[in-house]
């Protein structure tokens, strides 16, 4: 109770809420909308060109993206000469006949 009674508070509530109701009346909702989308898109930017610049620059960086190029799984790689239509494996015939040789 002693927090929602600061009169500092109810002051900045009467402000914000003010600004609000003069928003609404002027119709600047859309304004506004496009503004924030328009910063968010322009940071997002900046933020993909810092993080390439940090990548390329930095030895950490270097080793991380050349280690998500090597993603290869231990043991028999499935590839795309590998499936069906389906996407199901295709059994090799020849590795089959080798493991029934043997």
């Amino acid at each position: 109770m002693i927090v929602a009674r600061n009169p500092l508070l109810i002051v900045l509530a009467l402000i914000i809420g003010a600004g609000l109701y003069i928003t609404y009346q002027l119709n600047l909702w859309g304004p506004i909308l496009q503004m924030s989308n328009a910063a968010y898109s322009q940071a997002l930017e900046i933020g993909k060109q810092k993080l390439r610049d940090f990548l390329e620059n930095s030895e950490t960086g270097r080793q991380a993206v050349a280690m998500s190029g090597q993603q290869e799984r231990v043991g028999e790689a499935i590839g795309m000469q590998n499936l069906d239509g389906r996407g199901k494996r295709v059994v090799n015939e020849a590795a089959d006949e080798d493991v029934d040789e043997i």
